[in-house]
């Protein structure tokens, strides 16, 4: 039975810094509430769109209540419409994908929704039909950095997830708690440093090292 190789989507296989953070300015700017897209940019790092609003809120000192909090996730999903056209795959990634798929099952394990997940993946050309499982934040109690996305996609694919591939320091969480193979790849918010405190089996300047360390595992 082939492996089961797991993925974050933003940042890992595409780049939406700029497509996340403009929609999020947009969208406070939408309740009223002025900020640079800027002061998004630091809290773009894989966390839930949920504690994205409330990061920006607790930094900027913006008191929210739950129904503005809701507005401003349903305001974000909206605009995404507009800005992810600012997404643009990770060099390396389609190319590494389609290759994968000969020698492993994939999944794409993402903190987005299921309209921002397609939209995201539509705009880098990357076809979703090359995961053999999609996982969305909205399909499991707790999203990263809890591993019930990774459980989800055992559950359902009757395979134990061997290896997870994400930039950020929820991934490599996630994937420790699953007892998963952790590779981490700067492509991220996420530093070295921030990275290497927590100790993930790999670090990878860029996905197109990966091949070479999956070659590696299977040795």
């Amino acid at each position: 039975m082939k492996q089961l190789v797991s993925f974050d989507l933003d940042q890992t296989l595409v780049e939406t810094t700029r497509a996340h953070s403009l929609s999020f300015q947009k969208s406070f700017q939408k309740k009223g509430i002025k900020i640079k897209e800027k002061q998004v940019w630091p809290f773009i790092d894989g966390r839930h769109s949920r504690e994205v609003v409330l990061s920006i809120a607790k930094v900027e000192k913006i008191k929210l209540d739950e129904k503005q909090i809701t507005e401003i996730r349903k305001l974000h999903h909206h605009f995404l419409k507009e800005t992810n056209k600012f997404s643009k795959p990770i060099p390396g990634a389609k190319e590494i994908l389609v290759s994968l798929k000969k020698e492993y099952n994939l999944a794409l394990l993402t903190n987005c929704g299921k309209e921002e997940a397609s939209l995201l993946l539509k705009a880098s050309g990357i076809n979703k039909s090359i995961f053999d499982i999609i996982v969305l934040a909205d399909q499991v109690k707790h999203p990263k950095p809890w591993p019930d996305e990774i459980f989800k996609a055992e559950k359902i694919l009757h395979i134990k997830s061997d290896i997870h591939v994400g930039d950020s320091v929820y991934d490599v969480v996630a994937a420790k708690k699953a007892k998963a193979i952790s590779i981490a790849v700067l492509s991220g918010q996420s530093t070295k440093k921030q990275l290497q405190k927590l100790r993930p089996d790999y670090i990878i300047k860029s996905i197109k090292q990966l091949p070479k360390v999956l070659a590696k595992l299977k040795n």
